[in-house]
């Protein structure tokens, strides 16, 4: 990742379009390493169904002690401006955050060296798996730091940056981690020491006619 000179933020969001963001986390990523990491609970739009703060691991009481995800989109909105955003199933997190802003306002390209209103250019970790390695039988998160033998650095990290009782899967900084750790394990190996921006965004971004007219 030498030849990316600026910087990449994973991140992950727990809570869905009803909700809205009741979690997020963010991994920041420099040099082709992990340099910080934040995260914050978000009151939620609605009561978080009991089905869903079970699958969370975060309830109402919890959440509704934090400001809404919509004061926190403009921390999103900066980043943008400086760098560009990865996620695993990029589609998820890109929904959610236009819902809460639909548009970052000008912010850089980075693909062509222009300017966009959207928060594409997405790299997904998740699609990238699935071009690069089409013989795993998921492309689950979970599953492939276990067969990348990176589980001991995920939790090495957690325990570093993730709250206490937020280190595990389905937790939005231990996911943002996860997803940091695997696309810099991918750009390590053979052949992929070089790679570029503008190869990581076209062979794993969304499949959307912003993303593809950029290349």
């Amino acid at each position: 990742m030498k030849k990316i000179n600026i910087p990449i933020y994973a991140i992950d969001f727990e809570g869905s379009r009803k909700i809205g963001v009741v979690e997020y986390g963010i991994a920041k990523i420099v040099g082709g390493e992990i340099v910080s990491a934040e995260t914050s609970l978000c009151a939620p739009k609605m009561k978080i169904p009991q089905r869903d703060a079970d699958f969370f691991g975060i309830d109402n009481d919890q959440a509704s002690k934090f400001p809404p995800f919509s004061e926190s989109v403009k921390r999103f909105q900066t980043m943008r401006k400086d760098g560009i955003f990865l996620a695993h199933n990029a589609i998820v997190e890109d929904g959610l955050l236009r819902d809460a802003m639909p548009s970052p306002a000008i912010v850089p390209n980075f693909a062509d060296g222009t300017t966009t209103s959207t928060w594409s250019p997405w790299i997904d970790s998740c699609v990238l798996l699935k071009r690069l390695y089409p013989t795993l039988e998921t492309a689950k998160l979970s599953s492939a730091i276990e067969v990348f033998g990176l589980k001991e650095k995920l939790d090495n990290l957690a325990e570093k940056y993730c709250p206490t009782k937020r280190r595990k899967w389905h937790c939005a900084l231990y996911d943002a981690l996860a997803c940091a750790l695997l696309i810099i394990h991918i750009c390590q190996q053979d052949g992929f020491e070089d790679v570029s921006l503008e190869w990581l965004a076209k062979y794993s971004g969304l499949d959307t006619d912003n993303q593809q007219s950029l290349f």
